[in-house]
């Protein structure tokens, strides 16, 4: 009797382990979803602001000094509680420098 009892603990306790990796596991997996998923959603607002840009040039003759300018005026709209667009620029005939950061991340230029 006692080695049924030992042997259907150690089975037992083998399948909850198995269960936990295989959660955690899963978890990771997700978490590694969701962090490409940030960084392609930067690549593409960084796109938009540049095209923005370029249609600035295209209409007014000279790039924007800010998002703002593009959002009121050119149609970019992103999420402002969780990413910041700064564009550095030289002059107004040349394309700024964009830069888009996320609030309390990392930035990507």
């Amino acid at each position: 009797m006692k080695v049924e009892k030992n042997s259907m603990w150690k089975g037992a306790l083998l399948t909850v382990l198995v269960f936990a990796l295989m959660i955690g596991v899963l978890m990771y997996g997700a978490s590694t979803v969701n962090d490409v998923s940030d960084s392609e959603k930067m690549a593409e607002l960084e796109d938009s602001v540049r095209r923005a840009s370029i249609l600035c040039y295209a209409v007014e003759g000279r790039y924007p000094d800010s998002a703002e300018e593009l959002c009121q005026h050119y149609g970019l709209s992103y999420d402002q509680n969780k990413y910041i667009v700064q564009l550095d620029s030289f002059a107004s005939n040349l394309l700024p420098d964009i830069r888009i950061l996320t609030i309390g991340g990392e930035a990507d230029e």
